[in-house]
């Protein structure tokens, strides 16, 4: 019996919810405009973070070198794919590797491209490396690749989709062939050509730049299990002042420090949102409550108690947010999936918002809110309403 109560008030609402649909679509359209902005600002926010999350872990290293001055150029390549060119003295290497608590090492050094004709590479970060220490780029390959001969490379997913494997790129105006390419991974390794760190000695000074011999760009460390990272990161700090160091927890701070100023902002819009809604769904109830007095006072009369007329008007109340959340749901998701690439941010991480069961759950929980709101606003005429006496609600001003 409780159940066929139920759905006769969700009948009764529906009706009136369709009688007065244009006001009640006002309402609805405000709910839809709160929950997308908070679609939206949940899965910005998700998508820029496991962006981040997602590069610093494929590296595959706990802790990255890099000149102190370079910290951001290094970041720069890491998350955004950007070429970059930056260098230290390879003692910094030999010195760390032998750290207590360091269990592998290896380096990277960051090369220009020189345009030399006909197919030459020039999408891309040249990256010299040593293959017999090698922890980052190894792990990438779909399956083990050939080793590296002379003037042979391996080339990151985007450079194979500009080049393929062809035998006829050149490098540095010598030939090359490209043996292998790595899978995407979501980093500036996308963007690589990775050729053998003993090959720099077959290319003219002139054409690498300002790398000089003796020079390495970026050192990743990977630490032995139950080291303390803060220890290591001590260790290398007191020995090599001028070296800036990253972690897993530090890669991306001034992307993470423009995500918390979007935050803010989000934050900010949200709130104002939401007193709107509820100063919404307050008026839009209290005209609702004004022309149903009388209604009211009949049904009073006639025996219904305060919880039916509450359960009345809330259940229009709900049915109204949920439109509204459903609808707000849609709208956040295109934002994120369809236009969010005009945004800097996204555009140069590369991020996205993927589908998922977090983020479906995220949706969920920016509509239940949405709907809390608009139920909140809506309650106060509603319980004034409720406790008016039959003899009151039916006499006519």
């Amino acid at each position: 019996m409780p159940s066929q109560g139920s759905h006769s008030i969700l009948v009764i609402a529906w009706k009136t919810v369709v009688r007065k649909m244009f006001r009640n679509v006002v309402l609805a359209a405000a709910v839809a405009l709160l929950v997308s902005l908070l679609v939206f600002a949940l899965l910005f926010n998700r998508a820029v973070s496991d962006d981040i999350e997602s590069a610093s872990r494929k590296l595959g290293a706990d802790i990255v070198l890099v000149p102190v001055e370079a910290l951001s150029k290094a970041e720069e390549f890491i998350l955004e794919s950007k070429k970059k060119d930056f260098y230290m003295d390879r003692a910094v290497f030999d010195s760390v590797r032998t750290l207590a608590g360091v269990k592998a090492a290896t380096f990277q050094i960051y090369l220009e491209t020189l345009e030399s004709g006909c197919c030459s590479i020039v999408e891309g970060q040249v990256i010299a490396f040593d293959p017999t220490t090698d922890f980052v780029i190894t792990p990438w390959f779909k399956q083990p690749p050939p080793p590296l001969g002379d003037s042979e490379v391996y080339i990151g997913s985007y450079v194979y989709e500009y080049l393929g494997l062809i035998n006829t790129p050149t490098l540095f105006n010598k030939k090359v062939k490209v043996v292998a390419d790595l899978e995407k991974t979501g980093t500036g390794l996308d963007y690589g050509i990775f050729m053998r760190v003993e090959d720099l000695n077959k290319i003219s000074s002139a054409a690498t730049g300002r790398y000089q011999p003796g020079m390495i760009s970026i050192i990743f460390l990977k630490l032995d299990d139950g080291a303390e990272l803060d220890a290591v990161t001590d260790a290398i700090q007191k020995a090599h002042p001028n070296t800036g160091i990253m972690t897993r927890g530090t890669i991306g701070a001034d992307v993470r420090a423009t995500l918390a100023d979007f935050t803010k902002v989000f934050s900010i819009t949200i709130l104002i949102s939401s007193a709107l809604a509820v100063l919404l769904a307050w008026s839009t109830f209290t005209a609702l409550a004004n022309e149903r007095r009388r209604e009211v006072g009949i049904l009073r009369a006639i025996g219904a108690h305060r919880g039916h007329i509450m359960k009345l008007f809330m259940a229009e109340a709900a049915i109204i947010s949920l439109i509204g959340g459903l609808a707000g749901i849609g709208m956040g998701n295109y934002l994120i999936h369809h236009l969010a690439g005009d945004l800097n941010l996204l555009s140069r991480l590369g991020a996205y918002a993927s589908f998922s069961l977090l983020n479906v759950a995220a949706s969920v929980a920016a509509m239940l809110i949405g709907m809390a709101v608009c139920l909140v606003g809506a309650a106060v005429p509603v319980v004034r309403l409720a406790r008016m006496e039959p003899l009151d609600a039916i006499k006519e001003e």
